[in-house]
């Protein structure tokens, strides 16, 4: 049974999605998501199984998505290719701090981890948002940017639990 913030984040991006969304609109909602799930733990200084399994959810479905569509669209273009591959590397940190937190029992850690890895999810979405896209949109077509969104969205409904 999907979560009723899941249900609500796909419902927007779906929404958007009608109005013919970019790539960008859909990962920059899915940023901002997150980023409120991140501040609810934190705010409240304390683990939180149920939040963190949103985040972790969204946040493995976000970085597939971008792997499997936008970054190999970008990763062999001069322009957009050292950001692209920084991008791989910055998931993959993130993955890694997940699989740490999966494996701790200890809550005053697993939040430590949590702090760490929205800061890691923080300078990664900086990166992306401020200097990625901005090149993206130079490499990719406005119809490519659209098919990617539709390609992502469908990626997505396959794979929410």
């Amino acid at each position: 049974m999907e979560s009723p913030v899941l249900q609500d984040e796909l419902r927007r991006e779906q929404e958007k999605l009608r109005d013919n969304a970019t790539i960008y609109d859909i990962l920059k909602l899915e940023h901002k998501d997150v980023k409120r799930l991140f501040k609810q733990i934190i705010d409240e200084e304390r683990y939180q199984d149920n939040i963190y399994n949103q985040i972790r959810t969204a946040l493995q479905i976000h970085m597939a998505g971008e792997e499997k569509l936008l970054y190999p669209r970008l990763e062999n273009n001069e322009e957009t290719r050292l950001l692209t591959l920084e991008s791989y590397e910055e998931h993959e940190v993130s993955k890694k701090v997940m699989n740490d937190i999966d494996d701790t029992n200890d809550n005053e850690a697993k939040l430590a981890k949590i702090k760490v890895l929205s800061e890691t999810i923080d300078m990664h979405v900086e990166e992306e948002e401020g200097e990625l896209f901005k090149k993206a949109k130079r490499v990719l077509s406005d119809e490519d940017e659209r098919e990617i969104a539709r390609q992502f969205m469908s990626e997505k409904m396959n794979k929410l639990p």
